[in-house]
């Protein structure tokens, strides 16, 4: 009696899975569009200044905001129901960009767009955490290593099809791509879910006491933090590097060979020692920001450009489960609100993503080079404490 109970949540698995999968993989094209565009866009609408960085920041404020709002909606509709519908929110604002007749109306786009986006990032994490529950660690390898994979390729595609199309046609084609997995989702998910408990289940609503009982705990204010040091020390890493390469060594292209080099080492992290890492995720994440810390000092005070490219390099095969386990570990011990637990970590490692650029800089041009490139190395080594914290308050949490 109890098999077709079985085949039918394993059913309801891999077909939420493979939904939340294609949903990335076409957010993954959608998320680089600004460092891709964006040379085509300043040209086109003219931009000077500080314009010149309003489509990445003004998509980066949408998905932060997105935060806020995502809590509201747990509880109140099916994940694959969200999904769907940012799907189609994302696939309006990617026409809106593409057709705007003035930049104004094309940064309305892109802030909607960077809004439906907060909504795809934390529902596929969410829907993967509730759905694989004991293998949400390697499945959420996956999911971000599918996110990977697409921010490998967009450079690849683009250079290709940009002899075909110019930006806006980008903005449609993505479009087009967004309704089409809205179309593969709507088929996979209609009438063979329906009936599983793992597709239908309804979080608990959102109330201020969740809110108060989360962060009084010191595992989760430990998860916190790390997300926080880690997540700034890597986008210090992304936002400076190739800056650093072109004044320290006069290697600007090297720079930004380091940084397809790192992601690529860091997909590979993610498809691959998933399984190893799900035994005790928090001491490889300790231990990866630990190693990762001292690569880049080795990186940085060999005086070698391709020496620091290879670090960086055997940094991402250290460093690319940290999200994976972040997002995972996060919602352990509250099975029923993972929306809410995900969307707490991912604010964190978000406003460690939007200070770190500004702070690299500062510190750089105030300072020194060097003392620039010592902030990532330094919140690598606090993110580690803050790991090795983490795992302490959790046993502790479970001895009591």
């Amino acid at each position: 009696m109890n098999q077709p109970v079985q085949v039918s949540n394993n059913r309801a698995a891999r077909v939420i899975t493979t939904a939340a999968l294609v949903s990335i993989f076409i957010y993954s094209f959608v998320v680089s569009l600004p460092s891709i565009l964006i040379n085509d866009v300043v040209e086109a609408f003219s931009l000077e200044g500080a314009d010149e960085g309003l489509m990445g920041t003004m998509t980066s404020v949408g998905f932060m905001f997105s935060l806020f709002l995502v809590v509201l909606v747990q509880g109140r509709a099916k994940k694959t129901t969200v999904l769907i519908s940012a799907l189609a929110a994302q696939a309006v604002m990617l026409f809106v960009s593409g057709f705007s007749p003035t930049f104004f109306i094309f940064l309305i786009g892109c802030t909607l767009l960077g809004f439906s986006g907060g909504f795809i990032d934390t529902f596929t994490n969410s829907a993967i955490v509730d759905v694989r529950k004991e293998e949400s660690t390697r499945y959420l390898g996956y999911l971000h290593g599918t996110f990977g994979i697409g921010s490998l390729l967009i450079p690849i595609v683009f250079i290709v099809v940009h002899r075909y199309i110019d930006w806006r046609g980008a903005h449609y084609a993505l479009a087009i791509a967004s309704v089409l997995v809205i179309l593969l989702i709507f088929f996979l998910t209609r009438g063979k879910v329906k009936d599983s408990k793992e597709a239908t289940i309804r979080e608990h609503l959102f109330n201020k006491a969740d809110l108060l009982a989360y962060v009084q705990k010191k595992r989760n204010v430990a998860l916190a933090l790390t997300g926080f040091f880690s997540m700034f020390a890597l986008s210090c890493i992304m936002a400076w590097v190739v800056r650093y390469m072109a004044l320290r060594f006069d290697a600007a292209e090297l720079g930004a060979l380091s940084i397809s080099i790192y992601w690529v080492c860091s997909t590979t992290n993610r498809f691959l020692l998933s399984q190893i890492i799900k035994r005790a995720p928090m001491k490889f994440f300790a231990l990866g920001c630990a190693i990762g810390g001292g690569l880049l000092i080795i990186g940085i005070f060999s005086g070698s450009a391709i020496v620091l490219c290879i670090m960086l390099g055997v940094m991402g095969l250290f460093s690319g489960h940290f999200v994976p386990v972040l997002v995972s570990e996060s919602a352990v011990g509250y099975e029923g609100r993972t929306t809410f637990t995900t969307s707490i970590i991912m604010f964190v490692m978000c406003i460690g993503r939007i200070t770190a650029p500004v702070s690299i800089a500062f510190v750089s041009t105030q300072i020194s080079l060097t003392t620039g490139m010592m902030l990532p190395v330094a919140t690598l080594f606090i993110a580690a404490l803050f790991g090795l914290l983490a795992v302490k308050a959790n046993k502790e949490l479970n001895d009591a």
